[in-house]
């Protein structure tokens, strides 16, 4: 049996620094590493792509062509806009609950910022 890792495609693999345009346009280099380290990954686990941008035919076509016109070399269980089952999610915009009295407080929520977007 091979377990799934869910990787978030913007701020993740794709680095995100331009705005927003639409679902099939992906104008940024790959995040620093993200090819080869997602290519080993896929040599024991399967991999799932979540993303907005795979809300639409279009999108999931750009992803995919994203990943291979930037050098991933593995196999896709699938991409999608919705949260797969999987072994870990991987997304730069997450907060980790570490158990009773660690939700984050409205302020740490407002204050998110993805590793790209700090100041």
């Amino acid at each position: 049996m091979r377990y799934t890792i869910a990787v978030d495609f913007d701020g993740v693999l794709h680095s995100y620094v331009q705005p927003w345009v639409s679902h099939e346009h992906i104008p940024d280099p790959p995040v620093e590493g993200a090819m080869a380290w997602l290519t080993e990954m896929s040599k024991e686990f399967d991999i799932v792509i979540h993303s907005t941008r795979a809300s639409t035919p279009e999108g999931r076509m750009a992803v995919l062509n994203y990943l291979q016109v930037n050098g991933y070399h593995g196999r896709i269980k699938g991409i999608t806009n919705e949260k797969p089952p999987a072994l870990i999610y991987l997304d730069d915009r997450a907060y980790r609950f570490e158990g009773p009295g660690t939700f984050p407080t409205r302020e740490q929520v407002m204050a998110a910022r993805p590793w790209n977007k700090r100041d």
